[in-house]
């Protein structure tokens, strides 16, 4: 397959992929066999951009493909050909066509806020609650739902947390996420956000939703153990955790740069 069959990528088309690492000034695909004296790990982005993996990888999410790539280059740019799809979760062969109809696919929406979201950890410097939401976006591609609600309202906990440590503030006695929302809700001054109190009855309700994932990480997640009879957790529940946590994640940071004076 050369560089004259392939679609070039405009200058703001998306590139990326799980599997891409920056070398020497330039791009390095870490799925690139190297075997025969013609052949090489490098690549460039309408390489990037034609690739089987690089689509699920952008398309669709997942970043649990491992394909077998052969790169050769010649003058003036490379070829390259995706001889096989291997996917690390099913432990079989896919194709970009399978993994568009995976029952393992996480919506668009969901990605969209996670990515989103994570950008937003990693900006304010949030680096915990980064984590802990990458390992929800993890455990529901890998079809763990239960890890996925645990990281969920573990990452809302750290990002509570960190606007505490940030403000040196002390955390309250019991770290529960209930009562660290508690104690946000009183240093972030959430009570005071416009002078009519519109949007007390909001803020209200934020509580209640804040108690309700403590409710469901406890009855539902993995955090405290499983018995013999663990019940049994929708993806749907799953992604429900994520985006709910996400959004008050959010508000929370948004509210702290507010008070604190930092990017909104």
């Amino acid at each position: 397959m050369s560089n004259e069959k392939l679609l070039e990528p405009q200058e703001n088309d998306n590139i990326d992929c799980h599997l891409q690492q920056i070398g020497m000034g330039t791009l390095i695909c870490r799925a690139a066999k190297l075997s025969g004296a013609h052949s090489t790990n490098e690549v460039n982005p309408t390489v990037c951009f034609n690739c089987s993996s690089g689509k699920i990888y952008r398309n669709i999410g997942c970043n649990a493909v491992l394909p077998k790539i052969h790169i050769s280059p010649y003058i003036g740019g490379v070829s390259f050909n995706v001889s096989s799809l291997f996917c690390k979760i099913r432990k079989r062969e896919t194709t970009l066509e399978f993994c568009k109809t995976c029952g393992l696919v996480t919506a668009e929406t969901t990605r969209q806020v996670v990515s989103i979201v994570r950008g937003l950890f990693e900006a304010q410097g949030f680096y915990s609650a980064y984590k802990d939401l990458e390992k929800a976006r993890e455990s529901i591609r890998d079809g763990d739902p239960e890890g996925a609600i645990t990281s969920s309202i573990a990452c809302l906990e750290s990002a509570m947390t960190i606007c505490h440590d940030k403000m040196n503030k002390s955390l309250p006695a019991k770290r529960q996420v209930t009562d660290l929302w508690k104690s946000t809700r009183i240093i972030l001054k959430f009570d005071d956000l416009d002078p009519t109190g519109a949007t007390l009855t909001l803020v209200n309700a934020l509580s209640g939703l804040v108690v309700q994932l403590g409710g469901l990480r406890n009855a539902l997640g993995d955090a405290h153990g499983k018995g013999i009879l663990s019940p049994e957790v929708s993806e749907c529940i799953a992604e429900l955790a994520i985006n709910t946590a996400s959004t008050v994640a959010t508000i929370i940071i948004r509210r702290f740069n507010q008070i604190t004076g930092g990017t909104k």
